[in-house]
């Protein structure tokens, strides 16, 4: 009980959460060669917030998607929005059903259509994607398995993702899982799941421009480099531009050295490390990225407050992995 409930806490990635704001549009992104929907558009299309607006050419699109545990609002509302508002683009970000603790395969519905809606929302303009832990298989699915999401995405940062599955002291994560303990996604991002091996099974590399960022001191994402070694993917650590820099998987959504490779990803299609090392001096003295409206003390409150209420108020535990939908059998 008490090894999966840490888990569950290391897993969250948290700030303070804006109110949000949802649309009431729900076009139809009903497209062949993709994977079916289960769930509504209005759904789909209430679940994409914008606190600064629609985006433009003029502020180009960013599509923020979150981990396990949290929301959008409280991993990206004072965090990453403003900072990328600072630096000319219009970030949107999705709030996943039930925390992002149920089917990730549903899950990815949800992103699948975010990168449509987004970019529709942008006069067509294609959209960049930074998602953080879960954020990363998700997206990555919706790219493999809805494969028309890959004209309106230019480029993914992924902050601490799980491509490959979390182990833990030897063992994969669903060894915690005992009887009804784990929620679906706890399930789905253990080493060895369904999930996981579908994703690994289905044309598995980077599907657009990927830039994947990860830390040596992570704590929750294990292997940490391991996961992030998405094939054809630029793969960096936080510590090749900062050595020695204790951040940790929490942290990763609000670190400035971590914010300083994935604006570079954004505005260069990938991350290069000898291009962001002449900012050396102003990021790596630097805990937040400058421009977040963010508190550590209350960063560190709010990643226990977020790991209780997924657990609690996330979806249902279950006994078993989520079987897989037809099309990624």
């Amino acid at each position: 009980m008490y090894s999966s409930t840490l888990i569950l806490v290391l897993l969250s990635a948290t700030a303070i959460a804006l109110p949000i704001t949802r649309r009431d549009a729900a076009p139809s992104f009903l497209i062949n060669g993709d994977a079916p929907f289960t769930v509504d558009a209005a759904t789909l299309a209430a679940s994409l917030t914008c606190p600064n607006g629609n985006p433009s050419s003029k502020s180009p699109p960013v599509l923020l998607v979150h981990g396990t545990s949290t929301t959008g609002a409280e991993s990206w509302g004072q965090g990453y929005v403003p900072a990328l508002a600072a630096n000319g683009y219009t970030a949107c970000y999705l709030t996943l059903p039930g925390r992002a603790m149920g089917d990730m395969q549903v899950s990815a519905e949800y992103v699948a259509y975010g990168l449509h809606y987004i970019s529709s929302l942008a006069d067509g303009a294609q959209t960049s994607v930074i998602s953080h832990s879960q954020g990363g298989p998700l997206t990555q699915w919706a790219l493999q398995f809805y494969p028309s999401t890959k004209a309106v995405t230019s480029t993914l940062v992924a902050l601490s993702p799980d491509f490959t599955g979390i182990q833990v002291g030897g063992g994969n994560l669903s060894d915690f899982c005992i009887g009804n303990l784990c929620q679906s996604s706890i399930w789905q991002q253990s080493a060895g799941s369904h999930f996981l091996t579908s994703l690994g099974s289905h044309g598995f590399q980077a599907q657009v421009k990927t830039t994947s960022i990860w830390s040596k001191f992570d704590g929750v994402v294990s292997p940490a480099q391991g996961n992030a070694n998405l094939p054809s993917a630029t793969v960096v650590a936080v510590q090749d531009l900062c050595p020695l820099r204790l951040v940790s998987h929490v942290f990763m959504t609000i670190d400035a050295a971590a914010f300083a490779l994935a604006l570079d990803a954004l505005q260069h299609g990938s991350a290069d490390l000898m291009r962001v090392q002449s900012q050396i001096f102003s990021v790596c003295f630097r805990i937040a990225a400058k421009n977040m409206q963010i508190s550590v003390a209350n960063q560190v409150q709010a990643a226990w407050d977020d790991a209780i209420d997924g657990f609690v108020l996330g979806s249902p535990r279950v006994t078993q992995e989520p079987g897989l939908m037809a099309y990624a059998q």
